[in-house]
């Protein structure tokens, strides 16, 4: 049976995301302002367009902060797709699901030893959930995520049927 399933996470805001979008604000403001009162005073009236790139460039800065998570199941794979502010697609990973080691939820305390971890969360740790695969490149991965229900039914689908025994035996 054909396995597909899509999801898209937005990354929550924080008060660092905050200070870095008033900092960008702030100084293209005042870059603009002083091109613009140097075309003025002086007659440069070439500075105009720079003085415009430079306010056009910070809406573009501002608009790299916003962050989605995309989780494409399809079949035995799992893609994870970071979209940046709906401009631009990067492939962060793509995981075998039926070299699946443990799926469960996430905790801060949850510590494993692995080769490498990709985080691709909404920021929010309450409905985390983690998924360690044997990657042919990276070796033993852990992936933080935050799946819906409909993804976490498709992940196990797919997963080993070892695996799967032993998740639902361990939730009852």
């Amino acid at each position: 049976m054909d396995t597909f399933s899509e999801q898209i996470v937005t990354r929550q805001s924080n008060g660092s995301d905050l200070a870095k979008k008033i900092l960008i604000s702030a100084a293209a403001i005042l870059i603009a302002s002083f091109l613009m009162y140097m075309s003025i005073v002086y007659g440069f009236l070439v500075l105009v367009v720079p003085a415009v790139g430079v306010l056009y460039g910070g809406v573009w800065l501002l608009g790299s902060f916003s962050v989605e998570y995309e989780y494409i199941i399809t079949n035995e794979e799992l893609d994870v797709d970071k979209i940046i502010g709906r401009r631009k697609r990067k492939r962060m990973i793509t995981l075998d699901l039926r070299s699946a080691e443990d799926f469960a939820p996430y905790t801060s305390d949850t510590s494993i030893q692995v080769d490498a971890t990709v985080h691709a969360t909404t920021g929010l740790e309450k409905d985390a959930h983690y998924l360690l695969v044997q990657h042919n490149s990276y070796g033993k991965v852990m992936l933080i995520f935050n799946p819906n229900q409909k993804t976490r039914e498709a992940i196990m689908q797919e997963i080993p049927n070892a695996l799967r025994i032993k998740l639902t035996h361990d939730a009852k």
